[in-house]
């Protein structure tokens, strides 16, 4: 088996979770660039006045092609399709995303511990956001996980060890 081929069971676990976590961050996204509001209750007026600019539509889209690419990135880094310079760059990549998660998932929780303890929130904190800012924290630790569980090819695949 070559090198590019060898995943550790942790590592394919990794994978496994990144294209999981990716498909589920993507599906809202291509939802509301589709126009779709069902289920943001009280928030739904600032998604239709969201959803009258033409870039939260673009964005939408973007994000939600950014899942699919993560998606696609776990699935090529688990199964070494493409090499060990597309794994590389996939990897790259994945860490740049599981940096950019966790720092967005800390701000949010840490904004929004913040109003809650100030008072700022006046005990009104959407309980979308209670659930959306961890999302992006575990997402964040997904990816993390992925690019840690691959960063070393196994003992013996060729590469010394620093």
């Amino acid at each position: 088996m070559s090198p590019a081929r060898r995943t550790t069971s942790s590592g394919l676990l990794w994978c496994v979770l990144v294209g999981g976590w990716s498909l589920v961050f993507a599906a809202p996204h291509f939802y509301w660039a589709l126009g779709g509001r069902a289920g943001l209750g009280a928030e739904a007026a600032a998604a239709d006045a969201a959803l009258r600019q033409g870039w939260f539509a673009v964005y939408n889209l973007a994000a939600g092609c950014a899942g699919l690419l993560g998606a696609v990135a776990g699935v090529v880094i688990a199964t070494g399709v493409g090499g060990p310079r597309l794994r590389h760059w996939l990897l790259v990549a994945a860490g740049i995303a599981g940096v950019g998660l966790l720092l967005r998932g800390g701000l949010g929780l840490t904004l929004l511990g913040v109003g809650m303890l100030s008072g700022t929130s006046d005990g009104q904190v959407p309980l979308v956001l209670l659930a959306i800012e961890p999302w992006f924290v575990l997402g964040g630790l997904a990816f993390g996980g992925l690019v840690l569980s691959h960063r070393r090819e196994p003992a013996g695949a060729g590469r010394p060890s620093r």
